[in-house]
């Protein structure tokens, strides 16, 4: 295994991420793998697992956060991620027809968006959380999670998180990911994500789909974490064993 920094372009900054790639040279499957908000749990051991297996997994940092030059912004994190899929199907090694998209918290949010706009081979997301409104809890979040990475106006993210919230339907947009494989996993002990907002996500998604609901997991997934490694990377490792069909470009969701 070997991991290495790794960085692209978004207009005319730059941006970082963690490459985690196979010893074996052939081509093969790729992850991006999304972090939450601010991105204090990488989960940098489902990346590690994941390689191990023989995918090779890119991690960028969004704008503002640790290293990444710019300001953190929730439509900036969205457009960095897309930029980082770009340059994940873009490697020697990578089969880009074998391209997965792993998200956490806010990172599951942007990877279900993605995956509504652009073919990739499976996306799975880990209490995904698209913005809501004006939910005290989330507030407090971002005051306190928020100063660690650059946010120069706290007010003015907030109140474009709010924006967000207003604009942003996943139940709009979700069924077009159909027919790619989703899979949802979900602490039911989750007090930041409604265990109940992801179960409704589901609901509303095309198949194929699987839902994974662990009763004695919260936000961070730390109670039984072996299980959690094991089982999203058996799901991943499962669904991009081999070429999948690309779904049809009419199928994937215009958004702003």
């Amino acid at each position: 295994m070997e991991i290495r920094a790794a960085k692209f372009r978004v207009h005319r900054q730059w941006r970082h991420a963690g490459l985690y790639r196979p010893t074996e040279a052939e081509t093969g499957a790729g992850v991006l793998m999304l972090h939450g908000f601010p991105g204090i749990q990488k989960n940098e051991d489902i990346a590690a697992e994941l390689c191990r297996r023989g995918l090779s997994v890119l991690m960028p940092h969004y704008r503002g956060c640790w290293g990444s030059p710019g300001e953190f912004s929730v439509h900036g994190a969205i457009e960095d991620a897309a930029k980082a899929l770009g340059l994940l199907s873009r490697y020697h090694h990578i089969d880009p027809s074998r391209i997965g998209l792993l998200g956490y918290s806010v990172g599951g949010w942007i990877a279900l968006r993605l995956a509504a706009q652009r073919p990739v081979a499976a996306v799975a997301v880990m209490a995904p959380a698209p913005p809501r409104s004006n939910e005290d809890s989330d507030k407090i979040y971002l005051r306190k999670h928020g100063k660690v990475i650059s946010i120069p106006d706290i007010k003015a993210l907030w109140n474009e998180y709010l924006a967000a919230a207003r604009e942003d339907h996943p139940d709009a947009y979700i069924r077009h990911i159909s027919p790619t494989p989703l899979l949802i996993m979900q602490g039911l002990k989750d007090h930041l994500v409604p265990p109940t907002t992801s179960y409704v996500l589901w609901t509303q998604a095309g198949w194929p789909k699987d839902i994974i609901q662990l009763p004695n997991e919260d936000h961070e997934f730390q109670n039984d974490r072996p299980r959690v490694v094991s089982t999203l990377c058996d799901w991943m490792q499962a669904h991009l064993a081999a070429k999948r069909r690309e779904p049809k470009p009419a199928a994937r969701a215009a958004l702003n």
